[in-house]
């Protein structure tokens, strides 16, 4: 599927709120109806629990991933991955036969939804949500298309890796993922207000400077600091960026909020795709300034 974001997470419990905080920042910048949302936040929340619980039995490394769009509002798909074990009901205890998913709750709130996946390729769960009855025509006439994204290695980052199309959804999400794993690093109010000023100023800039279509933005809660990973950037567009980013209300640039700055050359790790090369911008902001 297009997808307006995609969003690369350990698949650890704590970061299924991380989902769901972004979901909320996608319902803001499409304006959904917020019953609607609630159904959806729902709903993936059940799918990203399975990918959390029963992907990854025998390691505590494991990756989960969500794609999703809203289009005008009249449609929303999202499709939650992980590289586990697949499905496999040989070895499912009877009193677990939904693989822990909550297929009644997830069939109850979408409209349509499959699942996809084999031993050892991992699982796809793809929903589709309407607030209406009806089905768009350009979806119930797609064909099926092979999961073959499954069976790709990825390297687990240990960010929360994010790429969003540029324009209101930027800000909706990042925001709203920075403040969330800001207090979850137990940051004073006044750095986690740093900290979403930092990200709301990428958000209004880095659309100018990236080198494709999205915006890759990485976020990676440390020990008491959260890094910011931006790109990639066209040629020069980490120092663009950079000297854009004006904070509002402070009349000074970005550097004066963060305590670190790097801009760096290599492949895309994070939040944008193991081929992507070009310019990224490194922020940290530490709990306690230095």
């Amino acid at each position: 599927m297009s997808a307006a974001v995609r969003i690369r997470l350990p698949a650890k419990a704590e970061n299924v709120a991380v989902v769901r905080q972004a979901l909320t920042g996608l319902g803001d910048a499409y304006e959904l109806d917020p019953d609607f949302l609630s159904d959806v936040r729902t709903a993936v929340t059940e799918a990203c629990n399975n990918a959390v619980i029963h992907a990854y039995p025998d390691s505590d490394d494991g990756l989960m991933e969500v794609e999703a769009d809203a289009g005008d509002g009249s449609l929303v798909e999202v499709l939650v991955r992980d590289y586990g074990g697949g499905l496999q009901p040989a070895s499912v205890p009877p009193q677990q036969r939904s693989l822990g998913l909550g297929l009644p709750l997830i069939a109850a709130l979408s409209k349509r939804f499959q699942i996809r996946g084999g031993v050892g390729r991992g699982l796809e769960v793809h929903m589709l949500f309407t607030p209406s009855d009806e089905v768009r025509q350009d979806y119930a006439e797609r064909p099926a298309q092979a999961n073959d994204a499954v069976s790709v290695p990825i390297e687990l980052p240990r960010a929360a890796g994010m790429s969003i199309m540029p324009g209101p959804l930027v800000s909706a999400i990042s925001g709203r993922v920075t403040a969330m794993l800001a207090a979850r690093a137990d940051f004073p109010l006044d750095r986690l207000a740093d900290a979403v000023l930092v990200s709301d100023a990428i958000a209004a800039h880095a659309g100018s400077y990236t080198a494709r279509e999205d915006v890759g933005l990485a976020i990676m809660d440390g020990d008491g600091s959260l890094d910011f990973r931006v790109g990639p950037l066209r040629d020069g567009g980490a120092q663009g960026l950079l000297s854009q980013l004006e904070v509002p209300g402070l009349g000074g640039s970005l550097e004066r909020l963060v305590d670190s700055v790097r801009i760096e050359h290599s492949p895309d790790e994070s939040g944008g795709g193991a081929d992507a090369e070009g310019e990224y911008l490194a922020l940290r902001i530490d709990k306690r300034p230095t």
